[in-house]
């Protein structure tokens, strides 16, 4: 009965991934040269499953951690395990999180008018700790990523915004994360921002806003007090495309 129902269990995840594939078919390319060439074809498929369970059980470990598939699916991302070939023609597999639909994140460098650069300071669930970071978040179904940076700048800051400025593509975890992130430096009127965050941030694990100057930023990022992969990045192409004075 174990056995059918492990048997039930990797074909639903297979399942699932083919209407994933179907539906999102940009996220399974092979390009020209690719490193890691995905497996699409149902024996390539098993084969590396067996090569991978193999090697896991011959460590111990559960064989099931090479079922190929959504071995994962929830209302924010899809965790997938590709079947590959590597470059040395060995079979195996390889784990990527896919985030839910087509709709980019988004994270932006906040601006007043005076120069000075908003940072919220928020606690984070994955880390266990707070964060002095730049407000972002997950894109809703269909949104742009211009869209998204407005939706969260509102959400987050309650600022008005006089101009948008697309800063490019972030890939925050080339190794595990398939999706794209936009950055964006919004220039937001006035030169005040509220000191309490209010219920609705306050809900999402804000409690305080801080209007730091460019200097002061730069000595944040020297003192390692900022680690959020959004803020540096942001930081780093507002600075290189001279978007920052002061």
């Amino acid at each position: 009965m174990d056995t059918e129902r492990t048997t039930q269990d990797r074909q639903a995840k297979l399942a699932a991934y083919d209407a994933l594939r179907e539906s999102r078919p940009d996220m399974f390319v092979n390009p020209p040269g690719a490193a890691y060439e995905i497996l699409l074809d149902r024996a390539d498929q098993n084969r590396a499953y067996e090569s991978m369970a193999q090697r896991l059980t011959a460590r111990g470990l559960p064989a099931d951690y090479a079922d190929i598939g959504v071995v994962h699916d929830d209302l924010y991302l899809t965790l997938v395990r590709d079947a590959v070939r590597f470059r040395t023609g060995d079979l195996g597999t390889y784990i990527r999180v896919v985030p839910r639909g087509d709709a980019d994140g988004a994270a932006v460098l906040p601006v007043l008018a005076d120069g000075r650069i908003v940072l919220l300071r928020q606690f984070r669930h994955a880390s266990r700790t707070w964060h002095w970071e730049i407000p972002r978040g997950f894109g809703d179904p269909g949104e742009r990523g211009a869209e998204t940076a407005r939706r969260e700048l509102f959400e987050e800051l309650g600022v008005p915004v006089s101009e948008l400025v697309h800063l490019g593509p972030l890939h925050s975890d080339s190794g595990l994360v398939a999706g794209t992130d936009q950055l964006y430096l919004a220039r937001l009127d006035g030169t005040g921002i509220a000191s309490d965050p209010g219920p609705g941030p306050h809900t999402e694990g804000i409690d305080a806003y801080r209007a730091v100057s460019p200097a002061e930023l730069r000595d944040l990022l020297a003192d390692r007090r900022i680690t959020d992969a959004y803020t540096l990045a942001a930081y780093a192409l507002a600075t290189a495309r001279g978007l920052l004075t002061g």
